[in-house]
């Protein structure tokens, strides 16, 4: 027999639980042969986003790269400071500070559930502040209207230049 999931939310402590697909989840329950059966509802986490990963390779460890080698480490890439930092924080139980939960961090980035990477790059953040003296700059909210004045900026130079040339 095929496991039977679904998906189900609680809004609040005292709100009932809403499930996703609920006819579907009705059809298969009625339609199950005679026998004994086990219903188990477990916490359900999403796993970390490719945004996140892509936070955490383009901007943390590319920071965190040029912070480490200041104080006298010699990493040529960000691969080399993942390994670090997994050294340091992966594999371990963290203390995840915006839930007041320890957590247990995966060493594969592929078992990452979203806390888990918050858990991560909290712990990182951290030890930036504390012992290389620096921050990590959170990520640009408003990246995509800077990349457009970025390149309006090139432009503008690059036709200065055009002009310049032609006098």
């Amino acid at each position: 027999m095929k496991k039977l999931t679904y998906k189900a939310r609680k809004e609040t402590d005292t709100a009932p639980l809403k499930i996703q697909g609920r006819v579907v989840m009705e059809h298969d329950i009625t339609t199950l042969k005679k026998g004994n059966y086990r219903i188990t509802i477990e916490a359900w986490r999403n796993k970390a986003s490719h945004s996140q990963f892509k936070w955490l390779f383009g901007g943390i460890y590319p920071q965190t790269l040029i912070l480490l080698n200041d104080i006298g480490y010699e990493f040529t890439n960000v691969d080399q400071v993942d390994i670090f930092w997994k050294e340091l924080y992966a594999n371990k139980e963290l203390l995840i500070r915006e839930t007041g939960e320890i957590r247990l961090v995966p060493l594969s980035k592929s078992e990452f559930l979203t806390i888990d990477h918050m858990a991560f790059v909290s712990n990182i953040r951290n030890h930036c502040i504390n012992y290389l003296g620096s921050d990590i700059e959170d990520p640009d909210p408003d990246w995509k209207q800077r990349k457009l004045e970025i390149q309006a900026a090139i432009e503008k130079e690059a036709q200065n230049k055009i002009n310049a040339n032609e006098l």
